[in-house]
């Protein structure tokens, strides 16, 4: 399943470095010890869809993640988050397109991703013709 995860530019050569979007999500594992990390992603490339605060995150990555894996944030809420919680994060007044929204329990390694992409000056950060030469 094509999917984007968006970040900022500040979190890029961290995430480069790794090698994957790490699972950090909750951030504080004490607000909610039963949940295992996430990573969050949207079936839509706009960071429009994502909430308010997020949407001017510049970097867009692709991955290809396999359906089994994904689960659609809204319905993940519901199941996982406390009571409340989806509700307050799925209203309207937060922005967004909650329905684009999806969910993976794991971290996501280079091998699932597809591009990386600067969304401001539209120059591809991944792969970068220096990675394409050195394994070509």
């Amino acid at each position: 399943m094509l999917l984007y995860h968006f970040t900022d530019a500040e979190h890029w050569a961290g995430i480069l470095a790794a090698g994957e979007i790490r699972a950090t999500w909750p951030r504080d594992p004490d607000d909610m010890p039963e949940l295992r990390r996430t990573v969050h992603l949207s079936d839509n490339p706009d960071p429009a869809s994502l909430p308010a605060k997020l949407d001017v995150r510049q970097i867009r990555i692709a991955l290809d993640v396999s359906d089994g894996e994904v689960h659609r944030w809204v319905s993940w809420a519901w199941d996982h988050l406390p009571p409340g919680a989806a509700e307050a994060l799925t209203s309207t007044r937060l922005g967004g397109d909650p329905d684009a929204w999806y969910v993976v329990e794991r971290s996501l390694p280079l091998a699932e991703w597809v591009e990386a992409v600067d969304l401001v000056s539209q120059v591809p950060l991944w792969p970068s013709a220096a990675v394409e030469g050195a394994t070509a």
